[in-house]
């Protein structure tokens, strides 16, 4: 393939990636598209970091899932640590790995036999890593084949931000409209002005230990302010 036929191909990838709405069919489509334009490529996941951990935000099949979770699990593997460092790693026989003693034999059980695994990064920020899983040892030893998926990386972190922005605004724009309604329900309970209305609701969720958004929409569900101090409240 030319370099001029190379932009030609990842300018129509890019395009085609941008087009998904939200962060969830974003990851299924970076990693059915990497499973097609990876060659030796099996099964493909992508791994995201949380404050919680890792997670597998998306996956080609079952073997890909099984072999994220023993490396979060373990907290070791090409995955956890290209997600956590950045950068890229090969492992061409993951059983018999010397820096994975214990997640590479999982691996290998499961069918796996070869891993690459490319981060995702945001300006430079680790946010995760895309993982392509073969079955045969040997595979993407071919450093053209590691430029390939280095590059696919790239137009994945785009794709995969502006669906995280898009979904973010989604949903905050959801949570005024949730808020704003159970506003209006207690302006009309209670005889009180907005300002007074959305102080009920923060206190609410102070008191009850509940997110702000899910008081409103129980609220805005049940057409009842919770009795949890709402006299006082109103009175303010």
């Amino acid at each position: 393939m030319s370099s001029h036929d190379s932009l030609a191909v990842f300018a129509a990838l890019a395009a085609e990636l941008q087009q998904e709405p939200d962060e969830v069919l974003t990851s299924r489509a970076i990693v059915t598209r990497m499973r097609e334009f990876v060659p030796e490529a099996d099964e493909v996941s992508l791994t995201i970091r949380t404050a919680r951990g890792h997670t597998t935000l998306a996956s080609s099949g079952s073997l890909a899932e099984e072999a994220d979770s023993f490396q979060y699990e373990l907290g070791e593997g090409p995955c956890v640590e290209i997600s956590d460092s950045g950068g890229w790693l090969r492992s061409g026989d993951v059983g018999t790995d010397a820096r994975y003693p214990r997640w590479g034999p999982k691996a290998a059980e499961l069918g796996v036999g070869s891993l690459l695994a490319v981060a995702v990064a945001d300006a430079d920020v680790p946010l995760g890593s895309l993982n392509v899983y073969s079955s045969h040892a040997g595979a993407f030893a071919d450093r053209d084949v590691v430029d390939l998926a280095l590059v696919y990386a790239v137009h994945a972190t785009t794709a995969l931000s502006s669906a995280r922005r898009t979904t973010t605004l989604q949903t905050a724009i959801s949570s005024r409209h949730v808020i704003g309604m159970a506003q209006g329900i207690a302006m009309e309970r209670y005889g009180i002005d907005q300002h007074q209305s959305f102080e009920l609701l923060r206190r609410l969720s102070s008191t009850t230990n509940v997110k702000l958004r899910d008081v409103a929409a129980q609220i805005v569900e049940t057409r009842a302010i919770p009795q949890n101090r709402t006299d006082e409240q109103a009175d303010d």
